[in-house]
Parts: C-alpha cells; structure tokens; sequence
C-alpha cells in the first residue's frame, strides 16, 4: 500500500502481488478434503514463500543494505506452527544457508554482516520459539487430560454420563451420524454380588466389564458409557436389527465367560432398533432399551431382549 509513495517500492509492486497470489493459492489448496491431512506441509511451502520473499528484497532488490525483513522471518517462523522442533529447526538452517551463500555471491559488502545477524536470529528465535511449543504442547496434553477425566468414568474407563448427554446433544446437528440402536446392559444380581463377595470384589467386576467393552469397541462401532451403578449403554452405529441382535449376545457370552467360576457374574441387555425410524428425541429411545433389560431380568436374567419400536418386542 506504501509502495507507490515510495521511490525504492514501485518496483516490488509485482513481487508483492506475486507473493500475495502465492499465500491465497496456498490457503486455497489447504482447505481441500484431500489436503487437509497435508496442512502441515502447506505450512512450509507458505513460510518458504515468506523466506524467498524476505532473501530476494535482501539479495536482489536491496544489494547495498543489510538484511531486515529476513531477521523477521527467521524470528516469526519457529512460533507460527507446531512441529517436531528438529524439523522446523532443519527448516530455517535450510533457508539460513540460502541466504548465505546468496549473499557472498550478490552482496559481497553485507554478506558477513547478514550471516552474523541472521544467524544471531535464528538461533534466538529457533530456541524461544522451540521452548514455547514445549509450553504449548504441555497446554494442550493439560486440556487433554482434563477432558477426558471431566468424561470418564474413572473405574471402567468408559465414558460417564455426562459425555453421553453431550452426545445426545450432539445428535440434534443436521450433519450428525446417529446410532441404529441403543444396547442398555444391567449386571445381574450386583447388590447380591456385593454383598456375598465384597465392595472391592464389585469394583474389579465393574473394572472387568469396562475393559471387556473397550475392547468390542476396538472392533465395532461401539461407544459405551456407564449409565450409573451396575448399568451401562452402549450406542451401535450402522448395524441393522440382526446385526445388533448378534452384537447383543456376543456381549453376553463374553461376559458370561469373563468372570472366575468363585465369583460368577452375567449380565442382561436391553436392545432397541431404531436404525429405519426419524428419531427427534434419542431419550426416548433409551427408555425403550431400559424397559428392554428389565423385560430380560423379568425372563429370568443373563439374556438379550430386543425391541424395535413400542408395539414390536421379541
């Protein structure tokens, strides 16, 4: 903008110009499905452009002046992004050294001078700009950690409740995958197992049961969550009615199978299909699969119930 009041600018209008086309192409490029998992490399093509601006105003267009732009950019780059320090290091050697030898080849005059200063830069910014990561990053694993404990149930690993109603919450966006079902599961007897066995003995069988999930979790497209006490829910994604049937009993067997004989343990599930239906309230979905597992505890516990809707049950 302060090119045309300028009598050394006018010049650089084009490269200017150029430089700009170059960043909007790149952030175009960047927001690309298939180039969104290639950001980062889109990150060091915009900084190289940065620094190949910076070294053609030091080298080209301003021979008989030190560098100044250039010390910017060697201060800005190692905090713009984050990276494995080594990488982003490398990276600004990289350009320290084109400058370099660009400059004791076309500015013979300030080459040294340049090489000092750049380097002093560099250097300042490759190690400030390398702590603040480290800070950052310990940040975002702080964040991390504390999301996942104000979401986890801390004795299964599961998530708790809260996390499910902000799935449920979550559900209401119109881009949002929905469940095909609900699975409500009940560990039979859990008063009676506590009592005859002990509180430790009921929290290992709990603990059991959330690895037990995450493993099925592993392999299908299961999300549990402890519901409250001895009850858990799990939503099942893209299964239809059979499938989930299925699912259903396999979760039952592995249970049934999980515990020592000397301290046996099963568990009832409640199922509810929903995969065909135009579900507003995903609530009401999981009362049906809540009456579900007390219609298996009614038939005599460690079974699967499956409704489909409120007039179908099996």
């Amino acid at each position: 903008m302060t090119a045309p009041l300028s009598n050394t600018k006018p010049d650089l209008v084009p490269t200017y110009l150029l430089s700009a086309a170059l960043f909007f192409i790149l952030l175009f490029v960047s927001r690309l499905p298939l180039v969104k998992e290639y950001t980062l490399y889109v990150l060091y093509l915009c900084f190289s452009v940065f620094f190949l601006f910076a070294i053609y105003l030091s080298v080209i267009h301003s021979p008989d002046m030190r560098a100044t732009i250039l010390l910017g950019a060697f201060c800005i780059v190692p905090f713009s992004f984050i990276d494995r320090p080594a990488r982003i290091n490398l990276f600004v050697a990289f350009w320290f050294g084109v400058h370099t030898v660009s400059a004791f080849h076309l500015k013979p005059q300030y080459a040294l001078d340049d090489t000092i200063n750049c380097l002093c830069f560099a250097i300042l910014g490759c190690y400030i700009g390398n702590m603040t990561m480290w800070i950052r990053l310990e940040g975002y694993e702080a964040q991390r950690l504390l999301t996942i404990e104000k979401e986890t149930d801390v004795l299964t690993g599961l998530y708790n409740r809260r996390k499910l109603f902000e799935t449920l919450a979550n559900f209401e966006a119109a881009n949002a995958e929905t469940p095909s079902g609900i699975l409500m599961i009940d560990i039979d007897h859990f008063k009676e197992y506590n009592d005859r066995y002990g509180h430790a003995a009921g929290d290992k069988c709990l603990s059991r049961l959330g690895d037990m999930f995450l493993k099925f979790s592993q392999n299908l497209r299961l999300q549990f969550y402890r519901y409250g006490g001895e009850e858990f829910l799990a939503m099942a994604y893209g299964y239809n009615r059979e499938e989930l049937l299925s699912i259903a009993e396999s979760l039952r067997i592995a249970a049934q199978d999980l515990h020592q004989k000397d301290t046996p343990a099963t568990i009832s599930i409640g199922v509810a299909y929903c995969g065909d239906e135009q579900v507003r309230n995903y609530e009401n979905i999981i009362d049906r699969a809540d009456k579900a597992v007390y219609a298996a505890k009614r038939l005599g516990r460690n079974q699967v119930f499956i409704v489909q809707n409120e007039e179908q049950t099996d």
